[in-house]
């Protein structure tokens, strides 16, 4: 975390190291390069949010490196800060996207929304505008806390900007993975899905990379907001207290290593591999669709004669 202002070691409460930031910049370029890379192959141009998640990772350690090596370079620092905090934020809101393969509603979509706890639709509208206001308050509270240069008040309010940004992300990014949680249970237990066994298994390994992915965003976010909830400001002292503050080892361990797994996960799962380019194409195709239409033709015919059955004579 970059705080301060000039001192012994520029804008951090410890002598951060170039080299770390370097390897995670190195990393998480190639990884951009990769999703780029995958999203022409399979022509997944709905990978875009997570492909700038990626983008400001890496934007993010190449300006670390320049506020540890330059002490004056106060506008690098607050754009560290800022895309180090915010990334994330897109990588999860990336499994929420209307369009988007990772996300939920285009799962249901291609399998059928009949097995989810909510409407596929309605999804991206209950998410969508929690994430809009996650990452407003967690940049806004970053750049505030990255400029404050040892102000306490400003450190106050960034601090609690960034709690209730991190706070919310985890709660409804928690709810949106139970929605998911029950999707899956409930779809790989249909057995009107039963003879599509090997396209439910092929998506198997899609659902994989969502859980690992999305127990490692939500691990970084819970470990986020510990850091900053630990912070104190006592009175008498110039400055505020708390173990990530002044260490280093902990942003790599719980931030920069969970998210580069999480990203990983979607390169070496990509939704490419298993749902199909095709806009409205479900599984099992035109059969599906009259199998479908047949039990809704049925369910119906049943209910007219229940009604007349019912009717007095």
């Amino acid at each position: 975390m970059g705080l301060k202002g000039n001192g012994p070691h520029g804008f951090f409460y410890y002598d951060a190291s170039v080299p770390a930031a370097i390897v995670f910049a190195v990393i998480f370029a190639i990884l951009l390069g990769l999703h780029i890379w995958q999203i022409v192959k399979y022509k997944t141009t709905f990978m875009v949010v997570i492909i700038i998640a990626v983008g400001m990772e890496l934007l993010g350690y190449i300006t670390r490196i320049i506020s540890i090596k330059n002490t004056d370079a106060l506008w690098a620092n607050i754009v560290s800060q800022t895309t180090l905090v915010v990334a994330p934020a897109f990588l999860a809101a990336n499994g929420k996207q209307p369009n988007d393969a990772l996300a939920l509603g285009s799962v249901m979509s291609f399998v059928g929304s009949e097995y989810g706890l909510i409407n596929h639709n309605k999804i991206t509208k209950i998410f969508v505008g929690a994430d809009i206001l996650e990452i407003l308050t967690q940049a806004g509270g970053a750049a505030l806390l990255a400029g404050a240069q040892g102000n306490v008040d400003r450190m106050k309010k960034a601090r609690d900007l960034l709690l209730a940004g991190l706070s919310l992300q985890v709660v409804t990014f928690g709810i949106f993975v139970f929605v998911a949680i029950a999707y899956d249970w409930r779809s790989s237990r249909a057995e009107a899905l039963k003879p599509y066994q090997s396209e439910m298994k092929n998506l198997r390994r899609l659902w994989y990379a969502f859980y690992v992915s999305a127990l490692l965003i939500t691990g970084r976010s819970i470990y986020r907001t510990a850091e900053f909830g630990e912070v104190s400001f006592e009175s008498g002292h110039a400055t505020p207290d708390g173990y990530a503050l002044t260490h280093e080892w902990p942003l790599y361990v719980f931030d920069s290593l969970p998210i580069f797994l999480s990203v990983l996960a979607f390169n070496v799962f990509h939704p490419g591999q298993f749902l199909p380019i095709r806009k409205g194409a479900i599984i099992g195709g035109k059969l599906r669709m009259f199998n479908a239409y047949i039990r809704v033709a049925r369910q119906q015919s049943e209910e007219s004669k229940s009604e007349i059955n019912l009717q007095p004579v």
